[in-house]
């Protein structure tokens, strides 16, 4: 058996700036990323996964097409894969284009924030509140799930938490802004 190679900070870098060299619309890398995701083989899932997640953040809804093959894989992945389980739930979040998907994402994601590692716990935290950004009606539970963390979880948890809760609250504000300038004009009509 051989021991498989470690996959750092750096290398997962140089594997973004790799991919996203590559020319518009990225197909192959597209096809190459999500090949090495549904490999048989955990590390290269495992990478694979970081890969998407990384990508994902910087251009969300890259992979917009395969979101369906990307919750599939938060709920097909064993639980020894922890860390690519969530990678990819991350990475399903920021790619979830319709209601439904999103509403698959949730029930998956809910069940991974009672996790017994903490690791899990965040990337989940942080996926929920990526998916309450776009659905309204999780924002109140990704706020109290937030604040939670905030004030008890861990040093990882609150700093997650910290990060998210700007997002959260940004979405919660343009919806404010939106109702308001659409109350008075509908109103008139």
């Amino acid at each position: 058996m051989g021991v498989p190679c470690s996959w750092k900070h750096v290398d997962a870098e140089a594997a973004l700036r790799d991919f996203l060299r590559q020319p518009l619309p990225r197909k192959a890398a597209v096809r190459d990323l999500l090949t090495e995701l549904l490999s048989p083989v955990p590390y290269a899932c495992r990478c694979a996964a970081d890969l998407a997640r990384r990508v994902s953040a910087r251009e969300p809804g890259i992979l917009a097409k395969y979101a369906g093959v990307l919750i599939d894989l938060v709920g097909e992945l064993p639980a020894r894969q922890w860390q690519a389980r969530g990678y990819v739930a991350l990475a399903a979040a920021l790619n979830a284009s319709t209601p439904a998907q999103r509403a698959r994402l949730t029930l998956l994601v809910r069940s991974m924030i009672s996790d017994s590692r903490n690791a899990v716990r965040g990337m989940a935290l942080e996926a929920f509140a990526l998916l309450a950004v776009a659905e309204p009606q999780l924002r109140e539970e990704a706020m109290v799930l937030l604040e939670r963390s905030r004030r008890e979880g861990t040093c990882a948890m609150q700093s997650r938490a910290r990060r998210m809760l700007p997002l959260l609250l940004a979405a919660e504000n343009k919806s404010v802004r939106e109702k308001r300038s659409f109350g008075p004009a509908t109103a008139a009509m």
